[in-house]
């Protein structure tokens, strides 16, 4: 028999090389997260569930801090922190910063012989808005002749925009203003028969074009003033006396930086003169006329004095120096040594408002 042909068995097939792409796909599939797992690790079931729980902007927000990473809701905390500061600031502001707008207790309407510190009239810097008018009341009391003057500081005033009545007379209209309008104070005497004694009198600051108008304005530290007349002297004695007053005042006022007082003592004299001569009777000689000039020109300057001396004080206190400024509020006394100076109650007011 024919030998039997022996054939070599198969070689195995030779062993493949892993290579080092498929290594990292399998790390890869390793390590990812199961289908239907987000990254943030909440599943879809997860996320379904709080979408259910709470719909709509909340759910969204749950979302995001759940999914979030510490950085994130670190970043979300001092945000939110600083939000809130900020709230709390703001509070803060409307409460206590803007207090000084804040309308406390009821509008004023008595005058007295005190300057009342709040405004009035349109605008944003006005204490008690009144577009219209502002009306007040004064009783009228005296057993003698007497004179009363309405004093008053006004501002944002145009030509004949402003009209003062008393009793519904009208009797004067206020000033247009001026360069000096925030500084300068203003009087008005009232003529005595439109006054009713022992009872109260009305007087108003109309407003001839609030409505239809809106136009600003406003008036501050009005107060009255009664000014009694001399009696039982006769006509030339009351111009004797009263050129004595006029020729002393003129010697004060021409030499105003010799003495502080000397600028409130010439306003005084050239006072004294013509409410000497307000008890002459008609027709008014010139020096009545000429003593009211006068007296007008010397308050204009004690007007710029007082407010040459708040500005020292505040720009002491602004920087600190507050003995400074305590000093210069006592120094105010020399230049107004009485209260018929608005200017006295205006140092006081800044004394009290400063802590000095």
């Amino acid at each position: 028999a024919p030998a039997a042909i022996e054939r070599p068995a198969p070689a195995p097939p030779p062993a493949r090389r892993s290579t080092g792409s498929q290594s990292s796909r399998a790390v890869a599939r390793s390590s990812s997260p199961r289908a239907g797992t987000s990254a943030g690790g909440l599943s879809a079931a997860d996320r379904a569930r709080i979408r259910r729980e709470t719909p709509g902007l909340m759910a969204n927000l749950r979302l995001f801090w759940a999914e979030a990473n510490s950085k994130v809701r670190a970043g979300v905390m001092a945000g939110g922190g600083v939000v809130v500061l900020g709230l709390f600031g703001l509070l803060y502001w409307l409460v206590l910063g803007g207090g000084e707008k804040v309308q406390k207790g009821e509008e004023p309407v008595r005058l007295t012989n005190q300057p009342i510190n709040d405004s009035f009239g349109l605008g944003d810097d006005v204490t008690w808005n009144r577009p219209d008018m502002k009306v007040f009341e004064w009783e009228f009391i005296a057993a003698t002749r007497a004179v009363v003057i309405l004093h008053y500081q006004a501002q944002g005033i145009s030509k004949d925009e402003i009209v003062v009545s008393v009793n519904g007379v009208d009797v004067g209209k206020v000033p247009p203003d001026t360069l000096a309008s925030q500084e300068r104070s203003l009087e008005l005497m009232i003529p005595p028969q439109q006054l009713r004694k022992g009872e109260p009198n009305r007087i108003i600051f109309d407003n001839t074009r609030n409505p239809p108008g809106e136009d600003p304005w406003r008036i501050w530290n009005v107060w009255v003033e009664r000014a009694l007349l001399p009696e039982d002297l006769s006509t030339q004695q009351l111009l004797q006396q009263a050129g004595e007053s006029f020729k002393k005042g003129r010697k004060n006022f021409e030499t105003p930086d010799i003495g502080a007082r000397n600028r409130y003592e010439a306003w005084k004299s050239f006072r004294e003169a013509w409410l000497m001569l307000e008890a002459h009777p008609d027709p008014k000689p010139d020096l009545y006329f000429e003593a009211q000039e006068r007296m007008r020109t010397a308050q204009q300057e004690l007007d710029r004095t007082c407010s040459k001396l708040l500005l020292e004080v505040e720009g002491y206190y602004n920087q600190g120096h507050y003995k400074k400024a305590a000093l210069t509020l006592d120094h105010m006394r020399d230049y107004f040594p009485e209260y018929d100076q608005p200017c006295a109650t205006r140092a006081e007011n800044k004394r009290a408002e400063y802590g000095l």
